[in-house]
């Protein structure tokens, strides 16, 4: 094990469809392939990063239903501390209170897709129960040794307050933060501020740039992730840009997911910064390379 990485986030039942190409507005096309894979960018993160032999712990919240039962098990099969994603139990009425979260995915074989994200329960999450949680994981013994390299994750697919508040926990307990500012979410421009590292894509770049130029300005550590091209991190010693090798994409799902994880367990076993990108954009790489996005997630032994 090589730290201690902590992810508040979202679990999502995904429901991928392959097409031959992305249809158009208002334009039906034919499927050629129907799966339901693990995913949501808290659990896809959390996956990245065990699968680099990180010791890491999920906060999120689940329905009481079927897919909830199979992300848990998924994450509990991967190593993944799960004592901290939440239930949310059925109600009176005998229905679940609230589903596990569920993403429409449209894979083209060109291998970009489109997503139409359904948060049910990540939507529940609340400040009080994410940082009730952080210092619960805080204070296991098991934890304990590896608290300076405690790194906090999290990404927007859970309420910006519940995010804001457990970066500041985090950041009151030591930790770096890392925030991914996917998906872009309206009204979260104040959470840069929270941040130690920000990874967004140039998506989420112009965004944040039309939205709060300032506030961009001012994180310290700043990594766009370009695709094809790599990423581009941007400090205050000047910008360096780490390409990415040239690969076969089947699917683009969940490469930003992979890039977060891995990058933050690089920085936990003690890689510099430049060295820990570079071996986010190579998994990231290969994760394009494979279907599905928590599945996809490459391996430590596959990247040596």
């Amino acid at each position: 094990m090589i730290g201690e990485i902590v992810v508040c986030g979202s679990l999502n039942m995904d429901l991928v469809a392959r097409v031959s190409a992305l249809p158009r507005p208002g334009e039906t096309v034919a499927g050629h392939g129907l799966q339901r894979l693990p995913g949501g960018k808290g659990l896809n993160q959390a996956v990245a990063a065990a699968r680099m032999g990180a010791r890491v712990a999920m906060i999120g919240a689940r329905g009481a239903d079927d897919d909830g039962d199979t992300l848990v098990g998924l994450l509990a099969q991967e190593g993944v501390d799960t004592h901290h994603v939440l239930k949310r139990d059925v109600g009176s009425s005998g229905a679940p209170a609230m589903h596990t979260g569920l993403a429409q995915v449209m894979v083209a074989d060109d291998g970009e897709n489109a997503i139409i994200v359904h948060g049910g329960a990540n939507a529940t999450l609340t400040p009080d129960e994410a940082c009730a949680a952080l210092a619960s994981v805080a204070a296991s013994p098991a934890t304990s040794a590896a608290a300076a390299a405690t790194i906090a994750v999290a990404q927007l697919e859970v309420p910006p307050a519940t995010v804001a508040a457990f970066f500041e926990a985090a950041r009151a307990r030591g930790m770096r933060t890392l925030l991914n500012t996917a998906p872009a979410v309206p009204g979260t421009a104040h959470l840069l501020a929270l941040a130690d590292i920000v990874v967004l894509n140039e998506t989420e770049l112009a965004h944040y740039t039309i939205v709060d130029s300032a506030a961009l300005a001012a994180v310290p550590t700043l990594i766009v992730t370009l695709g094809a091209q790599g990423a581009r991190v941007v400090t205050a010693a000047g910008t360096t840009h780490h390409p990415a090798p040239s690969v076969r994409v089947v699917d683009t799902t969940g490469a930003g997911d992979c890039f977060c994880g891995v990058l933050a367990a690089m920085l936990a076993r003690g890689l510099d910064l430049d060295a820990a990108v570079s071996r986010a954009v190579a998994a990231a790489s290969l994760a394009v390379t494979r279907v599905g996005a928590a599945p996809s997630m490459p391996r430590a032994a596959e990247l040596t």
